[in-house]
């Protein structure tokens, strides 16, 4: 095989043990304890560039299992270079005790964190047969020349013998992921939420150095995912004086966007902070802090990157919510003009107002952020009122966002008013639904020219519930709970775990491998193959409404995109025409 083909990674099981059964399983599969998984991982794809992802699941008695550890060496490969061995995390499982409203997935235990092998092991169930299933994260560098690359996994019990042993295969070809992720995303983590839930002081400013250590634990690990977080405090001004330290926001900036590689981030501004009355008393100087903040990102080449979301503004659903959104749209049209730098403000709200009584929001708003079900009832449904279209027309940009289960009336009686939703529904991001909820969003945007996604929060959970064992993360007022919902993150703590820091979640992987999609759409876009690759999602992506939860027709495309990506990149380099 030739190596400019698309990156393989290739697994070969070797039992040692009898007793213990070891098997690949793939990225979007989740392995119950009592399943005892088909060895299904034939190839795992990655560019150049990408992290991709693979389970290896242990299958025996608990006896035999418990405090199994698996090793991993570096993968060796042409001119001796080397891909650095795959972070491996144990998966650690929590309990759906009561089902999201219309999930289509049973109560039970489901893997989820994703936990360093230093930590304790979660006790096992007391089955004759369990399973523990590993998360391999394998980082393909962009230096390494194409090529195969070889190395191993050995699985060792607690006592030190082996119970089996596995061969890496990746294979590398020519084809780059861009470093800053092309997917614009605003993921909400509020840092006095980390303090909390770390047992640091919520209220005291500026934070402890062991708080803003693990503040840039928190950032590192979502822009390692390829998300942005919304703001960061080391880009914050003084809380009491609202004046900036220039010198200091300039690197928390480059820190963020040029060594990060985010690709957004948020300006520091709510209703009454850092100023006590921006609209009013306070204007001018809110008005001289905005544009400096935003100068500076330019100052650094990264003035496309900010944009202004305010937690006042969100969801405005009345007519003076409105009204206020109108206020702050002039207030930053205002000040555009006055200081000569773009300020865009984001809105979690459809063009089209629920009531026009409430007025527009054109000419307020920059980027606005429809929820995903009313980019169905706007772009999909029949008789939509395509404002979105509009809105992109006129130069705005249009996102989308995710929170709770929220069907629109149109799509229920068009499906017959299922109890459960299987597929073809606007995405539900809740840990009781399928994967493809989470990965199949990238194929949609693209469809339909959105370019960014937001989301309310990673750490949320509701009083009283302890996310590393229960899943039931929002009690909404009505009585219903939201498995999963505002929490993507784990904290562990010292008190608990040893340590302070965010541990990744299973479903925060489905988002990554999400953004890389997004990167490979944009790259055939770039390259004039959007037709084509438009052709591949119509297998299962054809819309918010119209979509089907097939993750082998999803990785087909893919597949399909890539080798189109490196053809067509290697005919341009050698001066040819597609």
């Amino acid at each position: 095989m030739k190596g400019g083909l698309f990156p393989l990674l290739l697994l070969v099981p070797l039992l040692v043990s009898a007793e213990v059964k070891i098997t690949r399983v793939d990225a979007m599969t989740r392995v119950m304890r009592d399943q005892s998984p088909p060895d299904q991982v034939e190839a795992i794809e990655a560019a150049r560039g990408e992290v991709e992802s693979l389970q290896i699941v242990l299958r025996g008695s608990p006896e035999e299992i418990q405090g199994a550890r698996l090793e991993v060496t570096d993968l060796s490969g042409p001119e001796d270079r080397e891909i650095p061995a795959p972070t491996v995390l144990r998966e650690h499982y929590v309990k759906v005790t009561r089902s999201t409203p219309m999930a289509p997935l049973p109560p039970g235990d489901y893997p989820d964190a994703l936990v360093p092998q230093s930590f304790d092991a979660q006790e096992l169930p007391a089955l004759e047969q369990v399973s523990q299933p590993w998360w391999l994260d394998v980082k393909v560098p962009y230096s390494i020349p194409a090529g195969l690359y070889s190395g191993d996994v050995t699985a060792r019990a607690a006592n030190g013998s082996e119970l089996g042993r596995t061969k890496v295969l990746v294979r590398v070809s020519d084809f780059d992921l861009p470093v800053t992720p092309r997917l614009r995303t605003s993921f909400m983590t509020v840092w006095r939420r980390i303090a909390e839930v770390h047992g640091f002081d919520r209220q005291k400013e500026p934070p402890s150095p062991a708080l803003s250590a693990l503040l840039d634990q928190y950032y590192q690990m979502l822009a390692d995912h390829r998300l942005s977080i919304d703001q960061t405090y080391p880009t914050y001004p003084d809380g009491r004086t609202g004046q900036l330290d220039e010198a200091a926001v300039e690197a928390g900036l480059r820190k963020q966007l040029l060594h990060r590689h985010a690709s957004t981030l948020g300006l520091p501004i709510w209703q009454e902070w850092p100023f006590p009355d921006p609209l009013g008393h306070d204007r001018a100087e809110a008005m001289r802090y905005c544009a400096t903040w935003m100068k500076l990102l330019h100052k650094i080449k990264a003035g496309q990157r900010g944009y202004i979301i305010m937690g006042d503004l969100d969801e405005p659903n009345s007519a003076s919510a409105y009204g206020l959104v109108r206020r702050w749209g002039d207030f930053f049209n205002e000040a555009e003009a006055l200081h000569g730098v773009r300020m865009p403000l984001l809105v979690t709200e459809q063009p089209s107002p629920d009531s026009w009584w409430w007025g527009s929001l054109d000419q307020f708003v920059d980027i606005w952020v429809p929820h995903f079900s009313s980019v169905w009832e706007d772009l999909e449904k029949e008789g939509g009122r395509r404002d979105i279209t509009r809105r992109l027309k006129a130069g705005d940009e249009v996102w989308c966002y995710a929170a709770l289960v929220q069907m629109p009336e149109a799509w229920m009686t068009l499906h017959g008013k299922p109890a459960q939703l299987k597929d073809s529904h606007p995405p539900v991001w809740c840990l009781d639904f399928p994967a493809m909820n989470h990965r199949i969003l990238s194929w949609l945007m693209a469809r339909h020219g959105l370019t960014g996604l937001t989301y309310w929060d990673t750490l949320y959970a509701s009083k009283g519930v302890d996310v590393w064992t229960d899943a039931g993360t929002f009690h909404h007022p009505s009585g219903e709970i939201y498995n999963g919902d505002g929490s993507y993150l784990y904290p562990a703590t010292k008190k608990r775990h040893g340590s302070d820091q965010p541990i990744a979640s299973i479903r925060l992987k489905w988002l990554r491998d999400m953004c890389d999609d997004y990167d490979y759409l944009m790259l055939a876009r770039d390259l004039g193959l959007e037709r084509a690759a438009l052709r591949e999602a119509d297998t299962f992506a054809r819309g918010f409404g119209d979509w089907k939860d097939n993750p082998n027709a999803l990785m087909g495309a893919r597949r399909a995109l890539a080798a189109l990506i490196v053809k067509t990149q290697q005919v341009q380099a050698e001066g040819g025409a597609r």
